[in-house]
């Protein structure tokens, strides 16, 4: 029996420069944003590491890492920790800034319009960008972006 997904729960998540929109199990838990331990070494978008449940977490800028600038990290920031999509993963969460608490949605064939990856140059950390009645959201390729993340935590020191 073949069944068809008809909508996919999704959290629909504020940057400072865009929107997000991935599924709801990608998320482990949304916190309050807190200081950071920064990292001298490394690229820019990789802002510092965490202590979140017994884990060191490596903390993102999805921003930096789509190619836009730096967030502020303004008053309602949250920390998002995203579960890995790797099964074999030594890294099973890794976390980025959000401008605030993410909302849930239903993405189904209604909801979401057009892609709009023909009109628009994007990295390959971006699947697709996709425009939700007056919004556009980004719908970043958790894959690549956690590759990124993996090969370069490894060269941070504990």
């Amino acid at each position: 029996m073949n069944a068809v997904v008809e909508s996919v729960r999704s959290l629909w998540i504020q940057l400072e420069e865009a929107n997000l929109l991935v599924p709801n199990v990608a998320i482990a838990e949304v916190i309050n944003y807190q200081p950071l331990d920064l990292i001298q070494e490394g690229p820019d978008w990789l802002l510092g590491k965490l202590r979140w449940r017994d884990h060191n977490l490596p903390v993102i800028s999805m921003e930096r890492i789509f190619g836009f600038s730096l967030p502020q990290g303004e008053r309602g920031s949250r920390i998002s920790v995203i579960n890995s999509v790797k099964a074999e993963s030594s890294l099973p969460f890794y976390a980025m800034v959000t401008a605030g608490i993410p909302r849930l949605f239903s993405a189904d064939a209604d909801a979401l319009g057009d892609s709009l990856m023909n009109t628009k140059y994007l990295p390959d950390t971006v699947a697709d960008c996709v425009r939700i009645g007056s919004e556009e959201a980004l719908i970043p390729n958790l894959e690549i972006i956690q590759s990124l993340v993996e090969q370069n935590w490894k060269n941070i020191p504990a």
